[in-house]
């Protein structure tokens, strides 16, 4: 009888350690402890704003598709200038072209080449493209979901008012656009309404980025900068109908002569 209850009691030990993470996942957060995450299951209506986004969209497919860029995120790239990435802790990151992969000059060991193309078809598909801006370990934050939120004025993205750690020499882009968020804070039209909006705490949390406030922080939260940014480059359909203005009758012989006055 003694038997029987102690192999019940360790099964049941056994059946909760294997069920216990699911059900962790489902009762203490709403994403699950899984190393692949299908974004677009609980998010098909922002993956859809972001596939009809056009010139937006593409661009940034291209980036995710860029090894060289997704890597010198994962380093913390501070410069980059072709042929080597220097991190932000001064490491120096040359490439290794019989490896295929950057490596470490204090430490030939490690090397490294970032890809966000998980399922290794060759090409950045709808729903890898959102690891670009929401993978934690492309920005040196540890999340229990491996999920962080990172904005358009982000250090290495377009930049702040105060740090701009991206190299335009990455992607061949202008530095007037790796460096957006440093530009609009400058004199120009812009400028007021992104100044106001970096002084704004947006909903999300900050995340210390390879052990650093990012820029655009605003107390515990990130800032609404990255509001200047969707101002210009999102489209929001909106049915509005104008009435016309009611007509006037000239014709009639004895006018209401407050009308004419100035």
């Amino acid at each position: 009888m003694m038997n029987r209850k102690l192999l019940l009691y360790f099964a049941l030990m056994v059946f909760g350690l294997y069920v216990m993470p699911n059900t962790v996942s489902i009762f203490a957060g709403q994403h699950t402890f899984y190393s692949s995450i299908s974004c677009e299951k609980c998010h098909s209506d922002v993956l859809s704003q972001v596939e009809h986004s056009g010139y937006v969209y593409e661009k940034h497919k291209a980036a995710a598709g860029n090894t060289n860029y997704t890597t010198y995120l994962s380093l913390g790239g501070i410069s980059y200038n072709g042929n080597s990435i220097t991190d932000y802790n001064n490491n120096v990151w040359n490439w290794n072209a019989s490896e295929q992969k950057w490596q470490n000059s204090s430490n030939p060991a490690e090397m490294v080449n970032v890809s966000l193309d998980t399922n290794r078809n060759g090409q950045i598909d709808s729903s890898e493209i959102c690891m670009l801006c929401h993978n934690a370990t492309l920005f040196g934050a540890g999340t229990h979901t491996g999920a962080t939120v990172r904005v358009c004025d982000d250090d290495r993205c377009h930049g702040n008012r105060i740090y701009a750690d991206n190299s335009p020499e990455i992607l061949g882009s202008y530095s007037n656009i790796t460096a957006a968020g440093y530009n609009l804070s400058q004199s120009n039209v812009h400028q007021a309404f992104y100044l106001q909006a970096s002084n704004l705490s947006s909903s999300y949390g900050i995340s210390e980025t390879f052990g650093r406030i990012p820029g655009n922080a605003n107390g515990s939260f990130i800032s609404r900068g990255y509001w200047a940014c969707e101002g210009c480059h999102t489209d929001i359909i909106v049915n509005i109908t104008i009435p016309p203005p009611p007509s006037y009758n000239h014709s009639a012989s004895n006018p209401e002569k407050k009308r004419y006055l100035p």
